[in-house]
Parts: structure tokens; sequence; C-alpha cells
């Protein structure tokens, strides 16, 4: 049984009134301390690895919000900005400011050397393997999808507390992740601080001319609440009914952040295959 079961990690969740925009509190939620949930079911994940420079990203942007209308909630899409050919300023700077904004990530960095990303666009569907790949192009994506979305899922993930402060422009968050069906394998939770309707440049094949200036970048990922790799969630394994607790005390948000368009996407995955087993969002405000 994980060494982390039925206990919070020692980390302080600091729940400060003033200054809150946004302050959850705690909810009963089935499987917090009782019997696990019953009739739970797996939720997708999409990273669509995209860049501001590449002229066929946006039509697999419009893929995957495509999906995102079609299965609502249980689909999760996060826009993962990669490669210094796509996704890098260009240099020199432009006298107009075109593609001027890093998008990248040190953590979009390294997936994209884990996950030896040849091309843009491409995707994850919940890091599994499909049709002998975990990378698929956009055409791929809905079949990918469907081929797991909806299957019984192995794990229950809430977010039981989140708060942004507008004093101090941090944000807190307490996850919960109840387990439904007995674990064998090492799992990490990994937690996406993400931001939608991000107005800037793109380069789109579609449009005449192809530099749109304001272009809608959704989804983007802006950084990684508890590292790269997340935290330790299940090390061996866990049994049914075990509720484990992550707490993560003020992070501090970049100031240009529009913290009305962010979220948090928790999500666990197996450590050996980085396949995703299960996710969760929660908007900054609802």
């Amino acid at each position: 049984m994980t060494n982390a079961t039925l206990k919070t990690i020692p980390l302080l969740l600091v729940l400060a009134l003033g200054g809150c925009d946004y302050v959850d509190d705690p909810i009963a939620v089935p499987g917090d301390g009782g019997p696990a949930p019953e009739g739970v079911t797996r939720k997708v994940l999409i990273e669509d690895f995209t860049g501001h420079r590449c002229t066929n990203c946006p039509e697999a942007a419009r893929t995957a919000e495509s999906l995102a209308d079609l299965y609502g909630e249980e689909l999760v899409v996060v826009g993962v900005h990669v490669t210094s050919t796509f996704a890098a300023p260009v240099s020199p700077p432009a006298p107009d400011g075109r593609y001027s904004t890093d998008f990248r990530t040190p953590a979009g960095n390294t997936y994209e050397t884990t996950f030896n990303i040849p091309f843009l666009p491409t995707g994850a569907v919940s890091r599994k393997v499909f049709n002998n790949s975990l990378l698929l192009g956009e055409s791929a994506w809905g079949s990918a999808v469907a081929d797991i979305i909806g299957q019984p899922a192995s794990l229950d993930i809430w977010f039981s507390q989140l708060q942004h402060n507008t004093g101090t422009n941090t944000v807190s968050a307490e996850v919960k992740v109840a387990v439904v069906e007995p674990i064998t394998e090492n799992l990490n939770l990994t937690i996406y601080l993400t931001e939608d309707h991000v107005i800037d440049w793109q380069l789109d094949g579609d449009a005449t001319p192809p530099d749109v200036a304001d272009y809608e970048h959704r989804h983007v990922l802006r950084t990684n609440l508890n590292g790269t790799w997340g935290a330790t969630l299940v090390q061996g394994s866990a049994d049914v009914g075990d509720t484990i607790t992550l707490s993560y005390p003020d992070l501090a948000m970049d100031p240009s952040w529009v913290a009305a368009n962010c979220a948090l996407v928790a999500y666990a995955y197996n450590t050996v295959s980085y396949e995703v087993l299960q996710v969760e969002e929660r908007k900054f405000q609802p």
C-alpha cells in the first residue's frame, strides 16, 4: 500500500480569505475517506504539442476543440508549445512585435526530448499507445479518444480546494485521489496550470493573410505546480477505498496571466509507460 495512503502530504495550505477571488470550501465527495465511488469512468487528456510559427497547428487545435465540444468535461485539452523552430520567439525581433512571445515551458521542453517529438502538429491522447505510437497526428485523435473515454476508471480525482489570492497573485490547491480499482503500479500526479483565450500571433495556413495577429490560443500550458513529472501518488500498490490527499500552497503566478482564464489540470500517470489513467480540470472561476 502506498505510504501516502490516507495521509496528507505535510504541506501547509494557506486559506487566507482576504484578497481571494475564488475559494472553494472542502466538500464531501464519495471516496473521501470512505468506500470507493462506484461507476467512475475514465476521462481523457489530449496534449496538443504546438507552436505559434507552425502553419498547420491551428487546424490541429480546431480538431481538439471539436472533440472537446463533443465530449464536454470528459475530455481535457492542454496546448503544450514546443520546439525552438516553431515555438521560440522570432529572431531577430520583428518591428511589429509578431511572434515575440515565448510560450515554451521547462516542462514542455523536457516532454519534447523525452517523447522525441519529430514534427508539429502532433499530440498524445492520455499518452496511450495507439496504432503503435504514443504521438499521433490530429487525424487520429478522435479514434484514440473514442478508444478509451468512458471506460471504467481505476482512480477518481477531484480538487477539494482551489484558491487564487489576488493580493499576492498566488494559487493554492488541494487534490484528492480515490482508488476505485486495485493499483499494482507506480503512479505520479502532475498538476498543470493553463491559461485560456490568450490573444497573440499565430501562423495559420488556412487564414488570409496567414500571419494572424489576434489568434486565440486555447488551454496554454503556463507552468507545472509540482514539477515536470509531478509527485509520487502510488508506490507499488494501493487498495480500493484508499484516498490520497496532496496539497500545494502559494505558487506565484506571472502578472501577465489572466486568472479568470486560468485552470488547473491534475492527472495521474504510470511512471514507466507514461500512460495517463485519470485526469481532472478545475477552472479558477466556474
